[in-house]
């Protein structure tokens, strides 16, 4: 499953795309306009590593999205 979310001028690379693979939660941060990867992360599922896909989240984009997007992911 994999969810796209478009951000703009509040992200890193403006695009950030979350999908879930057998490692765990992969976050990945996309150029707007070439849609070539800007940074990218595995943080794998358990509820332990949670805060570690807050703090990604908050270094790629500003908090009210990193919500929205952790709100994704939990669900």
């Amino acid at each position: 499953m994999t969810k796209t979310f478009k951000i703009g001028e509040y992200a890193i690379g403006d695009i950030i795309v979350v999908s879930f693979n057998k490692f765990g939660t992969c976050i990945k941060a996309l150029d707007w306009n070439t849609k070539k990867i800007v940074d990218i992360k595995t943080i794998g599922r358990s509820i332990s590593e949670r805060a570690q896909i807050e703090d990604y989240l908050h270094h790629l984009t500003s908090s009210y999205y990193a919500d929205k997007i952790l709100k994704y992911i939990t669900q």
